[in-house]
């Protein structure tokens, strides 16, 4: 039985849910690109005429802040989906995007995703409902920062991190295999690294998380869970 699109990127992709008949056609219509450690897929800036899906490794979203330095945006593991606003407007990328790991993804130009969808209506329908679920999880980051405290909004953070970068380790605790600063985790959710450094400190007591060799160990999820819906 040929490939389906779930099969590939599991159900966490913008493209889950189109049904098997269409996968085959859409995947013909793809291309697969792999990145080295450290390689940038687009620059903030470039015209953007496609989108992308993870399917396997890790990138990071960056722009350059207006100081000139490098501001962490957000993390796409295997399944992610990057730029796919771009199908819609005309609008160069708004972020760079760089390869934390080696990485493959599966690239559809805009012209041939268009063509093969207008023929197949349906895949206009998954992307409407998808780009409507990642308006109310935007809305829902808007309010965690008005309403949920900091502790909770970087419990939001270190558990979607551990979602695409986790390891379970044998004593149940989830190692992020990603080594991230205490500044990149602070921009991920718009705090300042002294504020953050204080709530990880104070988990580091509590035996909620752990920092080794650079990496951070989840050793209490549940107490996590509990702090990232207030």
């Amino acid at each position: 039985m040929p490939e389906t699109i779930t099969d590939i990127f599991g159900t966490a992709s913008v493209l889950d849910g189109v049904g098997e008949g269409l996968s085959g056609g859409l995947l013909e219509r793809g291309s697969t690109i792999k990145l080295s450690v450290g390689q940038s897929l687009f620059l903030e800036g470039d015209e953007a005429g496609g989108f992308y899906i993870v399917k396997t490794g890790g990138l990071k979203a960056t722009r350059l802040s207006p100081e000139g330095g490098e501001q962490l945006l957000a993390i796409f593991s295997a399944g992610d989906s990057i730029g796919e606003m771009a199908m819609f407007d005309d609008s160069p990328r708004s972020a760079s995007i760089t390869a934390l790991r080696e990485s493959v993804l599966i690239h559809w130009a805009k012209g041939a995703f268009f063509r093969f969808a207008d023929e197949n209506s349906a895949l206009y329908r998954q992307l409407l409902s998808v780009m409507a679920k990642r308006l109310r999880d935007t809305n829902d980051a808007l309010a965690a920062r008005d309403f949920l405290p900091l502790a909770g909004q970087l419990a939001q953070v270190m558990l979607r991190l551990s979602t695409g970068f986790g390891v379970t380790l044998p004593d149940d605790t989830i190692r992020i295999e990603h080594k991230l600063t205490q500044a990149e985790l602070a921009a991920m959710i718009g705090a300042s690294r002294e504020n953050v450094s204080r709530v990880i400190n104070d988990w580091k007591r509590k035996n909620i998380i752990a920092r080794e060799e650079g990496y951070y160990r989840l050793l209490d999820t549940d107490t996590l869970e509990d702090l990232s819906v207030g």
